[in-house]
């Protein structure tokens, strides 16, 4: 599940979280029904395993229990957990140096239409959006470029081309302005061109 998909009801989650920290286990159960799918799936987003991402899962799980969160009613709660997430995965790839993508997968182009990742980032000006290469080598190309990007850069191109969140909600897990987030995008993208441009 897509955590766009999840149902913002921002008020409800912050009085599940209160009435636990209040001492109602069923405040927190509540929480985990409802999450922990979202949770797991945008971890895997990152990690690509899915036991790695289930013990993401549980640690954020437990940084709740423990009652590391404080309310903010302000804000919605799914940000917070989000953010948590994000940066539990990326913790974990700062280790292992290694993620996947499906280059196959459709998108939707700033313009709209549908397209693949790897034809976001092609030049639009080449006669052929693969020249010269396997498409096992492209693959491995690929990671390893996106991979070898500024964390800051690939985050954000992480959330909104794989995960499909907005410009909002990015810059909110981020703590940065939308703004922010467009223009990161942009200098992800055009750093893949770049170091792709021999390839598509």
């Amino acid at each position: 599940m897509n955590p766009n998909q999840a149902v913002d009801n921002s008020n409800q989650d912050w009085t599940w979280i209160q009435s636990f920290q209040a001492g109602d286990r069923s405040g927190f159960d509540q929480i985990f029904r409802k999450y922990k799918s979202i949770v797991i799936n945008l971890s895997f987003r990152f990690v690509k395993d899915q036991g790695i991402a289930e013990e993401i899962a549980q640690e954020v799980f437990v940084k709740i229990y423990e009652k590391k969160v404080k309310s903010d009613p302000k804000s919605k709660f799914s940000t917070w957990l989000y953010r948590v997430t994000v940066n539990a995965s990326l913790d974990f790839l700062r280790h292992r140096k290694k993620i996947f993508y499906t280059l196959d997968q459709t998108i939707k182009s700033e313009e709209g239409n549908t397209v693949t990742f790897l034809e976001t980032v092609a030049d639009p000006k080449a006669s052929h959006p693969i020249a010269g290469i396997e498409k096992e080598e492209l693959r491995q190309t690929v990671q390893r470029e996106i991979d070898l990007l500024p964390e800051n850069l690939k985050t954000p191109l992480l959330l909104f081309q794989f995960e499909e969140m907005p410009y909002r909600e990015i810059a909110q897990i981020l703590g940065v302005s939308e703004k922010a987030v467009e223009r990161r995008l942009c200098h992800a993208k055009e750093a893949l061109r770049k170091k792709l441009s021999k390839y598509v």
